[in-house]
């Protein structure tokens, strides 16, 4: 175990330059990366057999709860939804964390980023538990995920040296495609969730996603910080702003996640009985998985362009 976490070592001279050795990020990811195996494995794993429970909210409107396993009182969508991550976290995210992670020890620049992506899933998803489900007995393990994998993530991106990270991108690197993708899926999602929101809100009524909750909290951590966070990166990356790659590298590599998480939650809610209009399939459903494989094809092509050896200058 001493061997494993031992303190990161970055022998190569031109890759010392670009990111630095944190032993705290090394330990924070790992105990991410552990508690995101804890959470998934709880989520699709929790005993206990039920039927769909009717619960009339507080503004008088009948929902359906799962009534089942860890999710017993969430919704029929959000246990789908939440059923659907934690097949994601563990067959997808959790790969690249540890891929990221020994990278990172050997002193990769491109590891590091893959680790800061990784890092930036489990950060939105421990968020998203800890804040958005139903209070369920892993609501501390929620607590310590989104804690450590927070500032796991804000050291993945300090890590990186921004003076000398120009000389490490080649020339051909796909900016302007990559800040049309933060764009799409900054402003674009933004937009998508407040027209489920603000109608409703200016009528008096309640939103549709609401169910038995008392916010979206989803709407508000998309709307208030991916967006903007996502177009902040995409303008830097224009104006050849190093701090575009630091934030913009992490957020495409979550944008490319998106779409088999969305896959996924779609599959395990029609499982649970969720129904889903033609209209919602194609636009909603169809519309993530389309800006997902746009965010993949551009993030290989991000990689391919990132050296762990410093080149000529980007331009």
């Amino acid at each position: 175990m001493a061997a494993v976490f031992s303190r990161p070592s970055i022998t190569n001279p031109t890759i010392r330059s670009a990111t630095r050795a944190s032993m705290a990020l090394v330990w924070l990811a790992a105990l991410s990366g552990v508690l995101a195996l804890t959470t998934s494995l709880a989520g699709l794993l929790w005993p206990g057999a039920g039927e769909s429970i009717p619960f009339k909210t507080v503004r008088g409107e009948t929902v359906l709860l799962y009534g089942q396993g860890l999710y017993r009182y969430d919704t029929l969508f959000s246990a789908g939804a939440f059923k659907g991550s934690d097949l994601l976290v563990l067959f997808g995210v959790l790969p690249l964390l540890i891929v990221g992670l020994v990278g990172y020890r050997r002193g990769s620049l491109r590891a590091t980023f893959l680790l800061a992506g990784a890092l930036s899933y489990l950060l939105y998803n421990g968020a998203s538990m800890a804040f958005g489900a139903a209070l369920n007995p892993l609501f501390l393990v929620y607590v310590a995920l989104f804690s450590s994998s927070l500032f796991a993530f804000v050291l993945a991106l300090t890590v990186i040296d921004r003076a000398e990270l120009p000389a490490h991108i080649g020339p051909r690197l796909p900016r302007r495609a990559t800040a049309a993708i933060l764009f799409l899926a900054g402003p674009g999602t933004a937009l998508l969730w407040l027209s489920d929101v603000v109608g409703p809100l200016l009528a008096g009524k309640t939103p549709v996603g609401l169910g038995s909750y008392t916010t979206l909290f989803t709407y508000g951590l998309d709307i208030g910080l991916i967006a903007p966070a996502a177009t902040l990166a995409g303008i830097l990356l224009l104006r050849h702003d190093p701090l575009g790659y630091v934030l913009g590298v992490p957020i495409l590599v979550l944008c490319a996640l998106i779409g088999p998480m969305v896959i996924l939650q779609t599959v395990m809610q029609l499982r649970v009985g969720v129904e889903f209009t033609m209209m919602q399939f194609v636009v909603i459903i169809g519309g993530f998985v389309a800006m997902s494989l746009l965010a993949a094809g551009v993030t290989v092509a991000v990689f391919r362009r990132i050296s762990d050896r410093r080149q000529s200058i980007s331009q």
